[in-house]
């Protein structure tokens, strides 16, 4: 009986013992992958499938052991680094409110077109904007709102706390990041509308006075030919 006993005891003080596997298989072995209080449960990708072993907020703090990019890599958990970026966009030739004029900010690997993230900003009455963002590195940044032209800050770093202000050229009535002839022909097609009227284009108030009028019209002269960055 009492060898019976030692025994159970010695079994159950292995299985105590033993580091938890959650998965195994070829050359590897990856244990202790506990969830605690967040992170996903199952990713895939490629020809792997990592399941209940990421997004264990314990492991925060800890001194990274690889870093890159915007991830440092902490006791086996992936940490995205995040900043904030602030500062004001001047809507130029406008006298009405910036707080009702959504502004589309492009985050772009530097020289590229394509966006790595796309955030819509939220002016104040001023034009001021803070954003937070997992952002940490080198980034060629692009505003453009309505019927303003793009404006592109090229390689800017990102890093903690960061100011990036823009100054947006306006008259780009067609959206297509140039003030021609296309717009003149909008313009002249709203001239003399206010909202709720026939013909009423919002983007053809340039001005911001909920009317389209000569004072729009003269933005648009004199910011004619003006093309916008890429």
């Amino acid at each position: 009986m009492k060898q019976r006993i030692r025994c159970l005891l010695g079994a159950l003080l292995a299985i105590m013992t033993a580091p938890a596997s959650a998965q195994s298989g070829g050359n590897f072995d990856l244990s202790w992958s506990v969830l605690s209080g967040g992170g996903v449960t199952f990713s895939t990708g490629g020809n792997f499938q990592l399941g209940s072993s990421v997004g264990q907020p314990l492991a925060l703090g800890a001194l990274p052991l690889h870093t890159g990019g915007v991830f440092d890599l902490t006791d086996g958990f992936w940490f995205v680094r995040y900043a904030t970026l602030s500062g004001v966009v001047s809507l130029q030739d406008f006298g009405g409110n910036p707080a009702l004029v959504p502004v589309e900010l492009q985050v772009r690997a530097p020289g590229s077109l394509t966006p790595l993230q796309v955030h819509l900003l939220s002016l104040d009455a001023g034009g001021n904007y803070s954003l937070v963002a997992p952002l940490d590195g080198v980034y060629d940044l692009s505003a453009k709102a309505w019927h303003w032209l793009r404006q592109t800050h090229p390689s800017v770093l990102v890093s903690g706390s960061r100011v990036a202000n823009f100054s947006l050229t306006n008259g780009d009535i067609d959206g297509d990041n140039e003030v021609t002839l296309f717009d003149f022909g909008q313009l002249v097609s709203a001239f003399g509308s206010m909202p709720g009227g026939s013909g009423w284009n919002p983007n053809a108030d340039l001005d911001g006075d909920e009317e389209v009028t000569l004072f729009d019209f003269g933005i648009l002269v004199r910011n004619f030919g003006a093309i916008g960055d890429d």
